[in-house]
């Protein structure tokens, strides 16, 4: 552990006290050609206690009783993280704690897959943050689709049950796929189109009755990927869940909108969207980027709110000062996220390829110039190009 660094006292937002813990994996060679299962066996070292502070101007951070900081930037620290790196995300959780309560005295059993993932939709929460201070609207686009479009995670301890965020219209995606026939329809009889009322051009947009029954039936249209399962269940929720809240309606809208004007989308990954039609930002109207705007602040705020359901409001009678009940430390990660300034304060990836400190760093975004984590960084970042030039 880090010397404790004195000269730093936080003025804290909230607390959360936790436990380090103990952590091994369980490899099992489940059968012929398919891969091995890992499964990591967890209970809470109570001789090692912790204490997380979130301030303001630093974030979450490691803090002693006193309130100085041990190590900043937790935040920064999950971002860093290598993505599907099971030994490093366990070396993290042994720093600083499980996300979840743990058992004193058996293992806890947590497969290693469902956690990854886990870590995954915070990383992308935060960068979505990031994305919509800094109007990326590529990122936007993966970030708000892979939580909308990735199946929700559940991890069961003995004291508690967690799932991620079950988005509304996740569950609609997932399940939603009726085709009401439209032919009695007046619209449809005389003009071939059935309109809808649509939240991102504020009127109704017709649809061709053609397109509609190809895509319903299966029948090649002359929008690559139209046979996609979720793309059809995209064109379903369209037409059929007008009755939808606001949020939800507005998610729905936009994806059918993406997908008939840019392209379907063929498959999401954590930090990737492969799309049927090759694209990039450049070809997003303006109407798309508007509405991306719109789906990423609601995705963000739903995967916060879900997350902070459990934190509560607490009076301390004996310092008669008002603090947060925050129970687990996913709690404390979220609510850290909770506090940060879209537009106001972005991570950063320290550009010093070699950086072994904070390689994402929390910044203003006044400061966008800024490009490394430390004086260190940047010391030897210039160091090595002075090299390479003499090379």
């Amino acid at each position: 552990m880090d010397k404790k660094i004195p000269e730093i006292i936080l003025n804290t937002m909230f607390e959360y006290d936790g436990f380090g813990c103990f952590c091994a994996k369980d490899i099992e060679n489940v059968a012929p050609d398919e891969p091995p299962k890992t499964t990591l066996k967890l209970y809470n070292d109570m001789s090692k206690t912790l204490r997380f502070a979130y301030s303001a101007k630093t974030g979450l951070n490691l803090t002693g009783k006193a309130g100085g900081v041990i190590e900043q930037n937790i935040l920064g620290k999950i971002l860093a993280l290598p993505n599907g790196n099971i030994d490093k995300h366990i070396e993290f959780f042994e720093t600083y704690g499980f996300l979840l309560p743990l058992s004193c005295d058996e293992f806890e059993s947590v497969d290693a897959v469902t956690l990854l993932e886990v870590v995954n939709r915070i990383k992308a929460t935060i960068r979505l943050m990031n994305a919509i201070g800094k109007k990326n609207y590529k990122k936007m686009l993966i970030h708000a689709t892979y939580l909308l479009y990735s199946p929700v995670m559940h991890i069961n301890t003995t004291e508690v049950q967690y799932e991620t965020c079950r988005h509304k219209f996740s569950t609609l995606l997932e399940n939603y796929n009726y085709f009401p026939d439209l032919g009695s329809v007046p619209e449809v009889f005389v003009k071939g189109t059935y309109s809808v009322q649509d939240t991102m051009i504020g009127e109704k947009n017709p649809i061709d009755i053609e397109f509609y029954n190809a895509v319903r039936s299966g029948a090649d249209t002359k929008v690559p990927g139209s046979k996609d399962s979720r793309f059809k269940h995209i064109m379903a929720m369209y037409t059929g869940c007008q009755d939808e809240d606001e949020e939800t309606r507005t998610l729905i809208d936009f994806y059918y909108h993406f997908q008939t004007e840019v392209s379907v989308i063929e498959d999401v990954c954590f930090n990737s969207i492969k799309l049927y039609s090759h694209t990039d930002e450049t070809t997003f109207s303006d109407n798309i980027k508007l509405a991306l705007v719109r789906i990423a602040r609601i995705v963000v705020a739903e995967e916060i709110n879900h997350n902070i359901q459990g934190i509560h409001p607490k009076y301390d009678g004996s310092k008669l000062t008002a603090t947060w009940q925050v129970d687990t430390l996913i709690q404390a990660i979220y609510f850290s996220i909770f506090y940060m300034k879209a537009g106001v304060e972005i991570y950063k990836e320290c550009e010093n390829p070699n950086c072994k400190r904070d390689k994402y760093f929390l910044v203003k975004t006044t400061r966008g110039n800024k490009r490394y984590c430390c004086e260190q960084c940047r010391g030897a970042a210039s160091s090595q190009r002075h090299r390479n030039r003499n090379i």
